[in-house]
């Protein structure tokens, strides 16, 4: 059985802040060709990385399965939108509080509602429930929550099933609250929801004739390429620029040697003198105001700023004295590689060129 709760590459956790990203900001999944071409940016494959993602239950099309998006194994259209599901958010903390929270709050909800529904004993009764129903029942959720509730609600195991009607956009929609959802009663945090639904949907698919467990594409993580991307570096050799490229450059190629040697503390000192020495390619003195100041795309912004919160890790590896206790940094503690390919690139847009001369026509 595939552990949903295991941690991720690198590469594979890009992947999902990639469609994660784009969800929060626009409210709606990224169509697929998105994703390919920002994950060909960085040198990674999509749909390798989609199918590497671990599930449990059947394979295929037969019995029921659930992993961290709603792609089962099929073929992906350029134009499909493939989600992530609520089990995702125990590898992308940023979506706890507009994700997995308040999908928490509704569905506890929809337990009690569910078991004090009314019943008859004369005809057979499905309770059903409405956004507007869940909006007095969980005060407080968050509009765009609430928006997005009928796609969440379908992809998960505790409330999917059963009929549905209406729109959301229309204020018409409507969903039936099946019994099994009770099972999911003790399931008060992400973790446990996630676990919950691993015993239930393997239980199931073990019932099924014919299926068999998901068994997912190897690692891609088992070979990962450089740190930072080569092209990218070579690139920034050719770059014609008044600024003096030698430091830089050779605190990427340490970075990429000892990332290869996985030596964590040379990685984590060079990652924070990095961050700490390229903050005039864009006119400012340190990299706070870099993210604070500096006009980059939505995406973009997203991976810089998240390196501020790894100059902690840096400050670490640096200064923390000895002690009576291990030291808990590893490899896994570095920043996707996509973050600091992407400040890179930035760099590279930004450093200022070498003034051309002047052609001058002389006169008659």
């Amino acid at each position: 059985m595939n552990d949903l709760t295991a941690k991720l590459s690198q590469e594979q956790t890009t992947l999902l802040s990639t469609m994660a990203q784009q969800y929060l900001m626009e409210d709606v999944w990224p169509v697929w060709s998105f994703t390919v071409a920002t994950l060909d940016n960085y040198g990674l494959d999509a749909e390798k990385l989609i199918r590497s993602l671990p599930r449990v239950g059947s394979r295929g099309h037969f019995g029921p399965s659930y992993g961290l998006t709603s792609h089962n194994g099929s073929y992906i259209a350029d134009d499909d939108r493939p989600a992530l599901t609520i089990a995702a958010c125990l590898h992308l903390p940023e979506l706890e509080p507009y994700v997995s929270d308040p999908f928490l709050r509704v569905l506890h909800t929809l337990i009690g509602m569910q078991r004090s529904a009314p019943i008859s004993t004369q005809e057979a009764t499905r309770p059903q429930f409405t956004l507007a129903d869940i909006e007095r029942e969980v005060p407080g959720l968050p509009k765009r929550f609430v928006a997005r509730l009928p796609g969440v609600l379908a992809l998960e195991p505790a409330t999917w099933g059963g009929s549905s009607g209406g729109t959301a956009a229309e204020g018409t929609w409507w969903r039936e609250l099946r019994r099994e959802i009770r099972q999911y009663k003790e399931a008060k945090t992400l973790h446990d929801y996630v676990q919950t639904t691993t015993r239930l949907i393997t239980a199931q698919a073990s019932e099924i004739p014919g299926t068999a467990p998901v068994m997912p594409a190897p690692a891609t993580s088992a070979a990962p390429g450089p740190y930072v991307d080569e092209a990218l570096i070579a690139a920034l050799e050719a770059k014609d620029t008044t600024l003096q490229l030698d430091k830089l450059l050779a605190l990427v190629g340490e970075l990429n040697a000892n990332h290869a040697d996985r030596h964590t503390y040379a990685c984590q000192m060079l990652l924070r003198a990095i961050l700490d020495h390229v903050p005039p390619a864009f006119g400012h003195r340190t990299f706070e105001q870099v993210v604070a100041n500096v006009a980059f795309g939505q995406t973009d912004k997203a991976y810089i700023k998240k390196l501020t919160a790894f100059r902690n890790s840096g400050d670490d590896a640096l200064h923390r004295p000895m002690s009576t206790k291990p030291s808990l940094l590893n490899m896994d503690d570095l920043p996707p590689r996509t973050y600091i390919n992407v400040l890179l690139q930035a760099v590279l847009d930004s450093l200022p060129s070498v003034p051309q001369p002047t052609a001058h026509v002389g006169g008659a």
